[in-house]
Formats: structure tokens, sequence, C-alpha cells
């Protein structure tokens, strides 16, 4: 009679039997060997180019969230993007100005001033100086320089609005911003949502 075998190493025979990929050898009543089936790669097939909605779903945070975290959580991840720049105060023009940049398709608003050196979210209560305003989209190329600043406002894919010298200085600045200054995860995001949008 052939012994039963109930465990190996402290796990039960047909806990290890359950783990995919796994192959357990027994031979002459004793387990030999337990080892992993070479797994299938099997790629996940490709989203399409295009995500219908995803706009709609996107504008949840911005829903449930209030608008003042939303400037916090921007004006952080510009804070750490735009490292360089606030050091050599390049950002000088926003220092006690607001900032407004508007995500239209995504109901997004966003209110920035230059405070100690930083970007920090504008008071709620503060009028902005400047507004920018398009689709997320349009922000996007802008950010991962898929297109230069000039190209989006003249087609008017960008909106600006209020003071002319203040907007001219922020789109100077953003023209003279190099590639790659978004963290590689960020970028691969922003990416993928370029792709979709």
């Amino acid at each position: 009679m052939v012994p039963v075998i109930r465990s190996w190493k402290g796990h039960s025979l047909t806990s290890l039997k359950s783990i995919r990929g796994v192959r357990v050898v027994v031979s002459s009543g004793n387990v030999s060997r337990v080892t992993r089936k070479p797994m299938l790669n099997i790629p996940h097939p490709p989203l399409p180019a295009r995500v219908p909605g995803l706009p709609q779903l996107l504008q949840l945070p911005g829903k449930l969230l209030p608008r003042s975290l939303h400037s916090q959580v921007l004006s952080r991840l510009l804070n750490r993007v735009l490292q360089e720049p606030l050091k050599n105060d390049e950002l000088w023009f926003l220092a006690g100005r607001v900032l407004q940049v508007e995500v239209t398709d995504l109901a997004l608003d966003y209110r920035l001033t230059l405070e100690n050196g930083r970007l920090a979210a504008a008071s709620p209560g503060r009028t902005p100086d400047v507004r920018f305003g398009g689709t997320a989209r349009e922000f996007l190329a802008l950010a991962l320089n898929r297109e230069d600043p000039d190209t989006l406002f003249f087609q008017r894919r960008l909106q600006l609005e209020g003071d002319t010298e203040l907007g001219l200085e922020i789109k100077n600045f953003l023209y003279s911003l190099e590639a790659g200054l978004l963290p590689a995860p960020v970028q691969r995001i922003a990416e993928s949502l370029l792709e979709r949008l």
C-alpha cells in the first residue's frame, strides 16, 4: 500500500497543488520536489485608443473632494516637479498673484499663488489675476512637451484671460521648461491618459 502524503515542509499537499503553476513530484511515497511550472506570459489586451466616458470618470475626484484640496495636491506636485526653477526664483511673477487653472472637460478649477518661494493653494476668496483654461488633453500635451504653448494658444485650444502681461510671463516660463521634468511614474500615467482622452 502506498502511503498517503498529506504535507510537505508544513504545507498541505492540497494547498500546494492549488497554487497556480506549482508542480509536486511524488516518488516512492515521498515528496521529492516542489517546483514552479513556467508560466505563460500572456499580454493583456491593449486598451482602446480612446475611452468613451473617461472624462466623466476623471471628474469623480473633482465632485467628491473640496476644491482647496485639489489645489493643495497640485501645488505639492508642482513644487516637486518645478524644484529647480523655484530655487532659481524663475516664478517670481506669481508672488502675490493668483493663477487659475481650469480644466474645462473635467470641471476642475485650481487656484495657485507663490508664497515664500513655493507654489501654494490660493485662499478660496481671492480673485484670480489670470486664468488658463482648456481640456485635460491640452494640459497633458503641454506638460509632456508634445505641443508648445504658442500653438495651443494661437489655435485657441488653451484660453488666456485676465492680466495679459502675467499670462505672457507664465506662457514664456512654460515654453522654457525642458522635457523630462515629470517623475517617471507621473510621466507614464500622463502619457497613458493623453492617448485615451
